[in-house]
C-alpha cells in the first residue's frame, strides 16, 4: 500500500502597500485580499496540518498549484518555509504551479516560482514530465499563463502531444495526471465560467480518452472537492480538491488521500472543521 496526498490552492498572502508591485494586475487582487479573501485563507491552520502529516506518514505529496495569491516575493517565501517542513515528514514532493503563481507578467518574468519552488518541480520539460513512482507513473502538466484580467489557463497542441507520447509509453499500471485547471468545465459540484476555463480543455480530454488506460487527472483551481467520470471517456476519472487553508460560503478547506490497494486507487476526501476529519471513501459520480 502507499499513499499519496494531494493539496492545492494554499494561497499563501501578503497585502502590498508598494505602488510599484500594483501597476498591474495585482492592484485588483491586493483590493480583493484587503476587503474579502484574506478572511478565508486560514493560514494558521499549516502548524496542525503538519502534524497531522506526522502521524499519516504519507509517502508522495502532490502540490497542484496556487501556493501564492498575487505571486509576490514574500508570498513565495511563506510557501517555500511550508513545503521546507512538510519536508521533514515527507521527503517526495512534487509541485505543479497555477494561476496565481503566474499572477502577473512581471512574476513570470523574474521567475519567482522557479526560484523559490523549482527543487520540488522536476520538469524535464518546462510544460510535461513523468515520473515514476513505484507501480504509478506521474505524469506532471502545467497549464498556467499569466493573463491581464481573467483566469484562463492554456495547454497548446504541442503539450498535449507531448503528454501523449509519455502516456502511450508508460509501463506502469496505474496513471496520475496532475494539472491545476480541470479539464471538465462543469460537474454536479462547480461550474467553471469563461474567464476561469482550460483554454484546450476539450482537446486534452480526447487525447487521455484516446490513450484507452484508466487515467485519474488530478486537479484544483475550482475550490471545491469532486469525483466523477469523464461523460465521454470512461477511462479517465477526475478528482478535484478542497483548498487546503480556504473556506468560503461553508465550503470547508481539506485535501485528498489517494490509496494503492492492489490494482485500485482508493480516494479519501479530507476535510477541516474544528480540525482533520477523513471522510468515508469516495466513489466516482457516474458520467
Amino acid at each position: 500500500m502507499m499513499r499519496i496526498l494531494h493539496i492545492s490552492d494554499l494561497h499563501f498572502w501578503t497585502i502590498t502597500c508598494n505602488p510599484f508591485y500594483l501597476l498591474n494586475k495585482r492592484l485588483i487582487g491586493n483590493l480583493n485580499l484587503v476587503t474579502c479573501r484574506r478572511r478565508h485563507i486560514r493560514q494558521e491552520r499549516a502548524g496542525s496540518f503538519i502534524e497531522l502529516m506526522k502521524g499519516l506518514c504519507p509517502d508522495v505529496v502532490l502540490v497542484g498549484g496556487d501556493l501564492t495569491t498575487t505571486a509576490l516575493d514574500s508570498e513565495y517565501e511563506k510557501a517555500s518555509g511550508f513545503l521546507s517542513r512538510l519536508q521533514t515528514v515527507c521527503p517526495d514532493i512534487y509541485v505543479i504551479p497555477g494561476n496565481h503563481d503566474y499572477y502577473t507578467f512581471e512574476s513570470q518574468r523574474k521567475g519567482r516560482f522557479e526560484k523559490y519552488l523549482g527543487r520540488y518541480n522536476p520538469l524535464s520539460d518546462p510544460f510535461v514530465s513523468y515520473h515514476s513512482i513505484n507501480d504509478i507513473a506521474l505524469v506532471c502538466l502545467s497549464t498556467v499563463r499569466p493573463n491581464l484580467f481573467s483566469s484562463r489557463g492554456f495547454i497548446s497542441k504541442p503539450h498535449r502531444d507531448a503528454a501523449q507520447k509519455i502516456l502511450w509509453e508508460l509501463q506502469e499500471q496505474q496513471v496520475i495526471v496532475l494539472a491545476h485547471y480541470p479539464c471538465l468545465y462543469t460537474t454536479p459540484e462547480y461550474h467553471t465560467g469563461l474567464t476561469r476555463r482550460l483554454e484546450g480543455a476539450l482537446p486534452l480530454r480526447e487525447m487521455l480518452g484516446g490513450v484507452g488506460r484508466s487515467i485519474l487527472y488530478l486537479a484544483g483551481h475550482v475550490h471545491v472537492f469532486s469525483h466523477g467520470c469523464d461523460p465521454v471517456y470512461a477511462n479517465v476519472t477526475q478528482v478535484t480538491t478542497a483548498p487546503l487553508f480556504y473556506e468560503k460560503n461553508k465550503q470547508p478547506g481539506g485535501f485528498t488521500e489517494i490509496v494503492t490497494d492492489k490494482d485500485e486507487l482508493k480516494i479519501f476526501p479530507w476535510t477541516y472543521d474544528e480540525g482533520w476529519t477523513r471522510c468515508r471513501e469516495s466513489l466516482p459520480a457516474p458520467a
